[in-house]
C-alpha cells in the first residue's frame, strides 16, 4: 500500500529545504582589511549588512569620493581592531587660494556686500609640523556708520580671530588692499550696521575619516556601525585644515543628510577640527538667522555617539548640527563619551530636535558644552568637566545676533569637578 503524503506536509518540506539552501547568503561576510589595501574598494564591493575590519596597523589614505577616506553609501558595520591606525596622509591637503566669506557668525547685518579678491600669497615657511599648514583668517568689522555724506570705516586684522588693529578705514566702493595680496570691496559705500562682522579664511580643503551620505543622497542611508578599540587620526599636524570658520570642516566621521540609524562606538579620534559632525541638508536658499528659502529638506536622525575617546588638543570634539547645513537633525545620543579638546568640545546647535547629552567627561581650553543657536527638546545631565579650577561652567546656552537661541534643555547634575559646583 503506498503511503499517503499530506499536501501540507510536502510544503513545509519544501521550505524547510529552501530555507537550508538560502541560509548562507541570509549570513553576513567579513572582509579583513590589511594596511595598504583601499577600504574603499572593499566596502563598494561588499553586500548591504556586511562587515569590514581595518586589521592592526597603520592605513593611510588621501581623500577620495566626496573627501573622505572612506566614503559609506549602504548598511555596513566597520570596526576598527585594537592597533589599527585609519590615518590621512601627510601633505595631502594644502592651504588654497580662494579665500571663502563667512557671515553665520552674524546675522543681524543691514548690508551684507563683502567681496573679496587679489591673489593671495600661498607661500608657507619650509618646515614641517603646524607651522607649515597655518591659515589666515581676516576678521573684518564695521567700526563707524558714516554721517553727513561720510562713509562707513570698517576694521579689520589677519592675526588672531577678532583682533582688528587697522581702524577707521574709509569705504571707498572701489577695490581696497590689505596684507597677503587680498583685497576687499564693499558694494555701498554708507548703510551698514556699526558692528557686522565677517570673516574671511584662506585655508586647507576639508577631508573626513569616515563619512556616511553626501547631504542630498536621495534615498535614505541607514543601519551603519563604526565601531572598536582602533584610532581615526586626520593628521591635522602635517596638513593644512579648514580654518573652523568655513562652511565644511575635517573630521574623523560625518554623518550628512538622509542617513539614519547609526552607532558610533568605542573608538578614539584626533588631531582634526571636530571629531564626529552630524547634520542635515536643505537645497533652499539660505536667508539670515536660519531661515531657508523654498527647497528640499535632507533630514538625520537616530544617532548615538557612545564610549568614544576624543584627544584632540589643537580642535573641538561633537557638533549636532550646522548653520550652514540647514536640513533637520533628530533624535541624537551622544552619551558616556571622554573628550580633551584645545575649543568646545560638545556643541548642540542648529536644527537639533531631540538630543541626549549624558555622563559625559570633558577636559576643554575652551567651552565644554555649548547650545549654539536654535535646538530643541534636549537633555543634559550628570557630565562633569575635569582639569580645570577656574569655576567655567559645564553648560552654556546662547545664540548669536540675529539668530533664535536654543530651546533650554533640561539640566541636571553638571558639575565642574575642581570647583565643585552644580549647573
Amino acid at each position: 500500500m503506498t503511503d499517503c503524503i499530506h499536501p501540507k506536509q510536502t510544503f513545509l518540506t519544501l521550505l524547510r529545504m529552501s530555507l537550508i539552501c538560502f541560509l548562507p547568503s541570509l549570513q553576513a561576510d567579513e572582509h579583513l582589511i590589511q594596511p595598504g589595501e583601499s577600504p574603499q574598494a572593499i566596502l563598494d564591493r561588499v553586500q548591504a549588512g556586511d562587515r569590514i575590519v581595518l586589521l592592526p596597523g597603520l592605513h593611510e589614505h588621501a581623500p577620495g569620493r566626496h573627501r573622505a577616506m572612506l566614503y559609506v553609501d549602504k548598511s555596513v558595520e566597520i570596526e576598527l581592531r585594537e592597533g589599527a591606525i585609519f590615518r590621512l596622509a601627510p601633505g595631502v591637503c594644502e592651504i588654497e587660494a580662494a579665500g571663502e566669506i563667512t557671515t553665520d557668525q552674524d546675522a543681524g547685518k543691514k548690508l551684507d556686500d563683502l567681496q573679496f579678491g587679489g591673489q593671495f600669497d600661498l607661500s608657507k615657511p619650509a618646515v614641517d609640523g603646524p607651522e607649515a599648514y597655518g591659515n589666515t583668517i581676516y576678521t573684518i568689522t564695521i567700526d563707524s556708520e558714516g554721517k553727513d555724506g561720510q562713509p562707513d570705516t570698517f576694521a579689520w586684522g589677519d592675526g588672531p580671530l577678532f583682533q582688528t588693529p587697522q581702524k577707521k578705514v574709509a569705504i571707498t566702493g572701489d577695490w581696497q588692499e590689505l596684507s597677503h595680496g587680498v583685497k576687499l570691496r564693499f558694494d555701498s559705500k554708507q548703510g551698514h550696521s556699526k558692528g557686522s562682522l565677517w570673516f574671511v579664511s584662506y585655508d586647507g580643503p576639508e577631508a573626513y575619516g569616515i563619512r556616511i551620505g553626501h547631504g542630498t543622497q536621495k534615498d535614505d542611508i541607514e543601519n551603519v556601525r563604526i565601531t572598536g578599540k582602533g584610532v581615526i587620526d586626520m593628521n591635522g599636524t602635517h596638513n593644512a585644515q579648514p580654518s573652523g570658520l568655513v562652511r565644511d570642516i575635517n573630521a574623523c566621521v560625518l554623518v550628512h543628510g538622509r542617513v539614519r540609524n547609526v552607532v558610533i562606538e568605542d573608538i578614539t579620534m584626533m588631531d582634526t577640527n571636530r571629531s564626529v559632525m552630524c547634520y542635515g541638508e536643505h537645497t533652499g536658499e539660505f536667508l539670515p538667522g536660519g531661515q531657508t528659502g523654498p527647497g528640499e529638506s535632507f533630514d538625520a536622525e537616530n544617532i548615538t555617539i557612545q564610549r568614544t575617546r576624543t584627544i584632540n588638543p589643537h580642535g573641538a570634539a561633537y557638533l549636532l548640527g550646522h548653520p550652514s547645513h540647514r536640513g533637520l537633525l533628530k533624535n541624537v545620543k551622544c552619551n558616556h563619551n571622554y573628550m580633551e579638546t584645545g575649543k568646545t568640545s560638545l556643541e548642540p546647535n542648529f536644527n537639533l530636535d531631540g538630543y541626549e547629552v549624558i555622563g559625559n567627561v570633558i577636559k576643554s581650553d575652551g567651552q565644554a558644552i555649548h547650545c549654539w543657536r536654535h535646538s530643541k527638546n534636549g537633555v543634559i545631565a550628570d557630565n562633569l568637566r575635569i582639569h580645570d579650577n577656574t569655576g567655567k561652567p559645564v553648560v552654556v546656552v546662547n545664540a548669536p545676533r540675529g539668530w533664535l537661541p536654543p530651546e533650554p534643555p533640561t539640566q541636571q547634575n553638571n558639575r565642574n569637578h575642581l570647583s565643585d559646583t552644580a549647573r
